[in-house]
């Protein structure tokens, strides 16, 4: 116990000198070489008084819009409606304790919350994968380009920060903590939703072994009818009508175990009553409990009809425009070639795993036809379980050494764009 103990005691303070490291390296690189010359594209600027400033480095793109939010808050017909409601008022909350700084409250938060979310997923990828893995799946998630959002004023830190706790929740069977996280994801984020495919095998899990239990009776004994003359002549036995017999032709299996799957089957009706809840405050708000989903027109990338247009994500997956751009990335895509080579990793790691990569992967790849897919990526824990488990081999030393360096070197890159008002993700 105390060993456990002082080892997520040494990994908490590792992760904290990592972000200390990060953001000291930054600054000082942005003091001696940093340009705003870009910050005229930024769609929603800040500072408030029109800047830029020095804070404008860490405040590009979607961090403006929720800085915008925690000040303004909803309005009909904005295109902010387009960012769901968590992540802004837990900066507008926290900022009493900043004498009314936004950013300072959203970057500590921000920080605060990818910290938690990093322990406790190197604590539960440990319990179930072993701790080397998780070490090397930890070290490849800090390192993934797509993580670079963790440190600043994104929703990323908070969704993942509640898809561990969801995940630990359920892993523990801990189901109040797994409510909590459910029904508050899709106010993070709408894709927060789609918890109910990782929450609905969870529920499923201890009836699978039931289920194909008697799918096994069933192939058997339409095998039994179509060959029972045979059977009757040669002298063996013929399944009942229920699949069973006193001769014990097909064994009687245990019960169905209804009362386990209806429990935690609860659990599946927290992500849509939160996505409920997000409806009714936008309605509240805006007059408009649909104004969300409609200020995507603004952007023009994401939309729930993407999921069923397979012919347009085939045809997107090989059509790039630019190497890393709002649309047509190249860097999009090959990292979601990446998510496909490590899928049968996952699938060998347990089927709730490809729940959980549909869900984070799958999904936001296709609805916005892989526009910020290497954001999004970091989000989706299986694939940097996948990658730890698949380079913990010592024969893949040198892979792994290369895949590392290649993930920092592109983090460098994105974060360098970031922070000079270039598309980053």
């Amino acid at each position: 116990m105390n060993s456990a103990r002082n080892q997520m005691t040494r990994t908490a303070w590792g992760l904290a000198s990592f972000k200390a490291g990060y953001f000291a390296s930054l600054v000082a690189a942005l003091l001696l070489w940093g340009s705003l010359g870009e910050f005229i594209r930024l769609p929603q600027k800040w500072t408030p008084m029109g800047g830029p400033a020095f804070a404008s480095h860490f405040t590009g793109w979607d961090a403006g819009y929720y800085l915008y939010l925690s000040q303004h808050g909803y309005e009909a017909g904005d295109r902010a409606c387009a960012f769901n409601p968590l992540w802004p008022f837990l900066i507008k909350w926290s900022s009493v304790l900043t004498e009314g700084e936004p950013l300072v409250a959203g970057m500590v938060l921000a920080n605060l919350f990818s910290l938690a979310g990093c322990l406790l997923f190197w604590r539960v990828a440990g319990e179930r994968f072993g701790p080397a893995a998780a070490t090397l799946a930890l070290l490849f998630l800090l390192a993934f380009p797509g993580s670079l959002f963790f440190q600043f004023v994104y929703s990323e830190p908070v969704f993942f920060f509640l898809l561990m706790l969801l995940w630990w929740g359920l892993e523990r069977r801990h189901y109040t903590v797994a409510a909590g996280a459910a029904f508050l994801l899709p106010l993070a984020r709408s894709l927060g939703v789609f918890a109910v495919l990782p929450i609905g095998w969870h529920a499923l899990e201890p009836a699978i072994p039931r289920l194909r239990e008697r799918m096994g009776r069933g192939l058997a004994a339409l095998g039994a009818g179509r060959l029972s003359a045979r059977f009757k002549a040669a002298g063996h036995c013929e399944p009942s009508e229920g699949g069973d017999n006193a001769h014990g032709c097909v064994g009687a299996g245990g019960r169905f175990p209804l009362r386990s799957v209806a429990g935690r089957a609860r659990l599946v009706a927290l992500p849509v009553a939160g996505w409920g809840a997000y409806l009714a405050l936008m309605g509240l708000w805006t007059g408009n409990p649909f104004e969300g989903l409609e200020a995507q027109k603004y952007w023009g990338v994401h939309s729930i009809w993407n999921l069923v247009n397979v012919p347009k994500f085939v045809v997107g997956l090989v059509t790039p425009t630019a190497w890393h751009a709002f649309r047509g990335s190249l860097l999009d895509r090959c990292v979601f070639v990446l998510v496909l080579y490590v899928l049968p990793v996952i699938w060998r790691l347990g089927k709730d795993m490809m729940a959980w990569t549909l869900m984070l992967a799958i999904v936001p790849a296709m609805s916005g036809t892989f526009t910020s897919f290497t954001r999004f990526a970091s989000c989706a824990f299986p694939v940097f379980i996948g990658l730890g488990v698949f380079f913990a081999m010592p024969r893949r030393r040198v892979p792994q050494y290369a895949l590392l360096a290649v993930f920092i070197i592109l983090h460098g890159v994105l974060v360098w764009r970031y922070v000079n008002c270039r598309w980053a993700g």
